[in-house]
């Protein structure tokens, strides 16, 4: 995975792209290119399934990871891009394992935890709507 800036973007497309490489020195017509998913493109569940195909597998690791791989995912094709080499600037390789560790911690809440949030929130709502006597002194009292 690399980011570079892109000195020849059209407007409106992507001048600072994160690219999952596929190929390096893909020769077409003359030009030599780099190749690859702009992670930019995609949404982050989406980037977490490309990260991670399979069960304890990363694509990060896999060096045989081809634009075949993609091919059939029309939202993911859509997000493939070439960039020509003469235009890459200030291009840096990526901390791979840094995204992977990142994408591998579980965003999710433990059920007994919301329900005691939910609680908690009743409850509140509960004294400010229906306050019994002692807490109407106090109030009066302010």
């Amino acid at each position: 995975m690399v980011s570079f800036n892109y000195s020849f973007h059209k407007p409106g497309h992507d001048a600072y792209p994160l690219v999952l490489v596929t190929d390096v020195n893909y020769q077409y017509k003359g030009n030599f290119y780099l190749r690859g998913i702009n992670l930019h493109y995609l949404t982050f569940p989406i980037i977490k399934k490309l990260i991670f195909p399979a069960p304890g597998q990363t694509v990060a690791e896999n060096t045989n990871f081809t634009y075949q791989y993609i091919r059939g995912d029309q939202f993911v094709k859509s997000s493939f891009r070439q960039y020509k080499k003469a235009g890459i600037q200030f291009l840096k390789k990526m901390n791979t394992q840094l995204l992977v560790n990142a994408l591998s911690i579980s965003r999710s809440f433990d059920p007994n935890e919301i329900e005691a949030i939910r609680k908690s929130v009743r409850n509140q709502i509960n004294q400010i709507m229906n306050p019994n006597a002692a807490n109407a002194n106090d109030f009066l009292n302010k």
